[in-house]
């Protein structure tokens, strides 16, 4: 049984008008998601794991179908274990790699936040961040990086937060974060029929899907 604030949560999720419902998910979650389940009870978009490190994610490209197949909007991160700018680069290929021939309606999210990567500062945080990004927006990609509020306020420069779009996390009903930013992951102790155990649960609040598609962005 969930306790009061995650169901909270998850009626602010299905019931913004303006704003749009995602979950976020990796091979943690298992084979056997029901995405039409997961549409049916409000869901509009889901990022998806492509990668950790130098590692595909198990289970990206049978997600990948079934979520299409579902109807869904799909997005996807890759989440970094870069301790220098040429493995964060390696991750930028890697990423290619994995979303060749895919179209995503939202963007591709490099996720910075190993507590060994953030303590190398604000300045490496930015560096790899950039890297990982401008590589992929030379390949025709839309980007954005993820971090926690905290994380995004204190170690990634203002180039980074203006360049690209942030998926920012903090588990409070309402996000502080003053600069622009595109989704909020609220908690990750969401239920949603289709999908075994807890789950994050994340708002956006931009429409990416025309503005990825007008662009011809995400293979589209």
């Amino acid at each position: 049984m969930l306790n009061y604030i995650p169901i909270l949560f998850l009626f602010i999720l299905l019931n913004c008008q303006d704003n749009f419902s995602g979950i976020d998910i990796n091979e943690w979650q298992g084979p056997d998601i029901d995405f039409q389940k997961v549409k049916e009870s409000g869901i509009d978009f889901v990022i998806i794991r492509a990668g950790i490190g130098d590692t595909l994610d198990l289970y990206w490209e049978l997600n990948y179908k079934k979520a299409k197949e579902a109807g869904l909007n799909i997005g996807a991160y890759w989440y970094s274990k870069a301790f220098n700018e040429q493995e964060s680069q390696k991750e930028a290929e890697y990423t290619l790699n994995a979303i060749e021939g895919k179209q995503l309606e939202y963007p591709i999210y490099y996720v910075i936040e190993q507590r060994e990567i953030i303590v190398k500062g604000k300045s490496f945080c930015s560096s790899i961040a950039k890297i990982f990004c401008s590589h992929l927006e030379r390949n025709k990609k839309y980007c954005g990086v993820y971090s926690s509020k905290s994380n995004v306020d204190l170690y990634f420069d203002e180039e980074v937060k203006r360049c690209y779009t942030i998926w920012v996390s903090q588990y409070e009903q309402n996000c502080s974060y003053s600069e622009d930013y595109g989704i909020c992951q609220k908690t990750n102790k969401g239920d949603i029929v289709g999908l075994p155990g807890d789950i994050n649960l994340d708002i956006s609040y931009v429409n990416f899907p025309p503005r990825i598609k007008r662009n011809h962005r995400n293979g589209f």
